[in-house]
C-alpha cells in the first residue's frame, strides 16, 4: 500500500509539472528555446535543497541509529558483567556453573553472533546457551530466604541480559523505509544531471567540476548506505563491549 501512494504520488507531481509547464510555458522566449536564467535559477535550487533535504534527513537517522545499536551492545555487556559479580555470592559450586556459563555465552556472542550479524541473523548456539543458563539457576533450590535472595538477584540479571539481547536482534534486523532511498537516488540523479541538460558546455572545466559534484553526491549516499547497516563492513560496529566483558570477567575472578 505504501508503494502504491508513492507511485501515486509521484505520478501526481509529473502531470501537475507537465501542465503547469504546458500552459504556462508559451512565451515567446520559451517558443524561441532561449533560456530564462531566473527559472533555471529557481529550478537548480530546488534540487539542490531536494537532495540536501533527503541526503541530510538519512543522515542523521541513520547515525542516531548507528550510535543507539552501539550503545545497545555496551548496555548487554554491563548487565553480564553485573550476573557474573552477582554470581559470587551464590554457593561455590552454583558460582563456577552460572560464571561458566556466563563466560560461554560472551564468547558465543564475539564468535557466533558477530559473523551472523551482519547477514541480519543472531546465534541460536548462543540463545540456547543463555536459556540453558536461566534454567540452571531457577532449578537452584536454596537453603533460606537470604540464598533465595541472592539466587533472584541473578536470575534477575539474567533476564536482563536477555531482554537486551533481543533489543540486539531487534536492532540487527532494523533498516530505513526503501522509499527514502528511492527518494535520494532519484534526487541525486536529478541533481547531477541538471547541469548538461539545462546546456552545460561539455569543456574540460566544467565536466572536472561537475565529476566533482558526481564525487560528492556519491560519497553521501554512500554513507548513507553504510551507516544504516551498523553491523555490515565497512562501518562495522565491534565486538568490544564484549571484549571488555571478557577483561572484566578476569578481574573479578582476581
Amino acid at each position: 500500500m505504501m508503494w502504491f501512494w508513492a507511485v501515486v504520488a509521484l505520478a501526481v507531481g509529473v502531470i501537475v509539472a507537465v501542465a503547469l509547464s504546458t500552459l504556462l510555458g508559451r512565451s515567446e522566449r520559451a517558443a524561441s528555446g532561449a533560456y530564462n536564467p531566473q527559472a533555471l535559477s529557481v529550478i537548480g535550487s530546488a534540487l539542490l535543497s531536494s537532495f540536501i533535504l533527503v541526503t541530510a534527513f538519512l543522515i542523521a537517522g541513520t547515525w542516531s541509529t548507528y550510535n543507539t545499536d552501539r550503545q545497545h551492545t555496551y548496555d548487554e555487556a554491563r548487565s553480564a558483567t553485573t550476573a557474573y559479580w552477582l554470581a559470587g555470592k551464590l554457593p561455590a559450586a552454583d558460582r563456577d556453573l552460572v560464571r561458566g556459563q556466563l563466560t560461554t555465552y560472551v564468547n558465543q556472542v564475539i564468535s557466533k553472533d558477530w559473523p551472523l550479524m551482519g547477514d541480519h541473523q543472531t546465534s541460536d548456539e548462543a540463545y540456547a546457551t543463555l536459556d540453558g543458563l536461566r534454567a540452571d539457576v531457577a532449578a537452584i533450590h536454596p537453603a533460606d530466604a537470604a540464598a533465595e535472595k541472592k539466587r533472584a538477584d541473578v536470575a534477575a540479571a539474567l533476564d536482563d541480559i536477555y531482554s537486551k539481547r533481543l533489543i540486539r536482534a531487534a536492532d540487527v534486523n532494523y533498516d530505513m523505509p526503501t522509499l527514502l532511498y528511492v527518494a535520494l537516488v532519484i534526487a541525486a540523479i536529478l541533481l547531477v544531471g541538471y547541469p548538461p541538460l539545462v546546456g552545460l558546455t561539455a569543456n574540460g572545466r566544467n565536466v572536472a567540476l561537475l565529476a566533482g559534484l558526481g564525487a560528492m553526491v556519491g560519497l553521501g549516499i554512500f554513507i548513507v548506505i553504510a551507516l544504516s547497516h551498523p553491523y555490515s563492513e565497512p562501518l562495522t560496529i565491534q565486538p568490544s563491549a564484549f571484549r571488555h566483558a571478557l577483561e572484566r570477567f578476569a578481574q573479578i575472578n582476581g
